[in-house]
């Protein structure tokens, strides 16, 4: 029995094809519909149906009277944790930098002491930081941290170090796991300035714990991550 691929799934498996073929950057203009269908013999509403689907899976993106462009592609957050997918996009050589935006010490509300297992208004640091990634301001991260087990990590913690370097070489302890929780949410007005969007926008929200060898709570973590720049990937092994 002969398999015949479908029209709209040939359509979008040419267009996948042709950008990679021709190999076009992000933010470069595909040929037009007319152009496409000429091109391929295919009909004009078989290849807009195709640019649909990859215009909603965030491989192409639509500019009203300008046509049809590569999207970026989206980095990947692997739900193993914040810091792996920090390792990750390092190795991958991509250009990653950070902005502390707030440092304080405040007093643990019920869900900072209840999350780091703490008593209510015992003192702890809080970090506001903005991650660039690829020179594009792409996560925000709010971190706390309890004073009473890190006595001064506000005078070691600054924009060229890192948190976990300071644990593991400081106070000698490893975040070895955690739990995370991942949601949607939609910027603010402040938000959206310091991420360099639009207010409302959506964003991915995540918030964690991550505990040491003794299964302490060393850090309550929250961030906010750009949709447009990540897609989150789960990996499974038997």
């Amino acid at each position: 029995m002969d398999y015949r691929v479908p029209p709209g799934v040939e359509a979008i498996e040419k267009l996948q094809n042709f950008i990679k073929v021709n190999r076009l950057t992000a933010n470069t203009r595909i040929p037009s519909e007319r152009d496409l269908c000429e091109m391929w013999g295919v009909r004009r509403s078989t290849l807009r149906q195709a640019v649909d689907t990859l215009v909603e899976s965030g491989e192409l993106y639509r500019v009203k009277g300008a046509g049809v462009y590569v999207a970026v592609s989206k980095l990947v957050r692997n739900m193993s944790g914040a810091d792996a997918m920090i390792d990750e996009l390092m190795q991958q050589g991509i250009p990653m930098s950070k902005k502390i935006i707030s440092a304080r010490v405040i007093e643990a509300t019920k869900q900072i002491s209840k999350r780091l297992r703490i008593p209510l208004g015992r003192k702890v640091y809080e970090y506001i930081r903005v991650r660039e990634v690829g020179h594009i301001p792409s996560i925000m991260e709010t971190s706390y941290i309890d004073c009473e087990q890190y006595p001064d990590f506000d005078k070691h913690y600054n924009n060229k170090t890192s948190m976990a370097s300071l644990f593991r070489n400081l106070y000698h302890q490893e975040m070895v796991k955690g739990e995370e929780r991942i949601s949607i949410t939609y910027a603010s007005e402040s938000e959206a300035g310091l991420l360099d969007i639009e207010a409302n926008s959506s964003l991915f929200f995540t918030a964690g714990v991550l505990t040491n060898e003794e299964n302490v709570p060393v850090m309550y973590y929250k961030q906010l991550l750009r949709s447009d720049r990540f897609k989150f990937v789960s990996m499974i092994s038997k």
